[in-house]
């Protein structure tokens, strides 16, 4: 599986790879993702687990399905050079969890170690691991790769993005007065793959059916890091 041209994701800040990943590769990762124990999730205040932060740092196993094989070559490919792990969610709507996600970009990474960069901002930490927001550079030679495990129609909180919106970052005021008519809907199958560049404005709706809809969403960079900073 390899992509064919780049160019939708250099203009667009994203592509659908309407070709599945092969039947063994995800076999291999819903294996992972089913061993995760009730600890390894974040709840809603029913209980009903909805997502796993930092799933690559949790699951055993998960690691070495994302940092080598064909993921890691699809996101090499996307950005035209070497590529590195830096993240992975999964996110589990389904019935008990269906949520609304408004309009937003994807700022803040997990990181390790320290840096005086000033570039480098809005440290914090959540659930023990430390964040950072990287400068634009380096979102511009990011990737995100989603996996969708379950078929994900319109009418099942597929993801909505405002095509070009990657080109900078926004602010809340910018974000907040995108119209309807900017967002593009995008359906995805199972198996399928959509890449989007992490700084690409996207929401997604509550689910209208009654089905479990499951993503992982893996980061990669190529970008080189200052001194004293590694991806996780």
């Amino acid at each position: 599986m390899s992509l064919n041209s780049t160019a939708d994701i250099d203009r667009d800040g994203y592509q659908i790879l309407q070709e599945p990943l092969s039947r063994d590769l995800l076999v291999q990762l819903e294996a992972v993702l089913n061993s995760a124990g009730e600890e390894s999730f974040r709840q809603r205040r029913s209980g009903t687990r909805y997502a796993i932060r930092n799933a690559h740092l949790v699951l055993p196993g998960l690691r070495s399905l994302l940092a080598a094989g064909a993921l890691r070559e699809l996101a090499c490919d996307a950005l035209g050079q070497s590529a590195t792990l830096v993240s992975a969610t999964l996110f589990d709507k389904r019935p008990g969890a269906n949520w609304f996600v408004p309009p937003h970009q994807d700022l803040q990474v997990p990181i390790n170690g320290q840096s005086t960069d000033p570039e480098w901002t809005n440290w914090s930490v959540k659930a023990g691991q430390q964040y950072v927001e990287p400068p634009l550079e380096v979102f511009q030679q990011m990737l995100a790769v989603r996996v969708h495990l379950d078929e994900c129609p319109g009418e099942n909180g597929a993801l909505e993005v405002v095509p070009r919106s990657h080109q900078r970052r926004l602010t809340e005021e910018e974000v907040a007065l995108l119209s309807e008519s900017e967002f593009q809907l995008c359906p995805v199958e199972a198996g399928e793959i959509l890449f989007m560049n992490p700084l690409l404005v996207h929401r997604s709706r509550s689910s209208q059916l009654p089905l479990r809809r499951r993503v992982l969403h893996v980061v990669y960079s190529a970008a080189r890091l200052p001194e004293g900073l590694a991806w996780t």
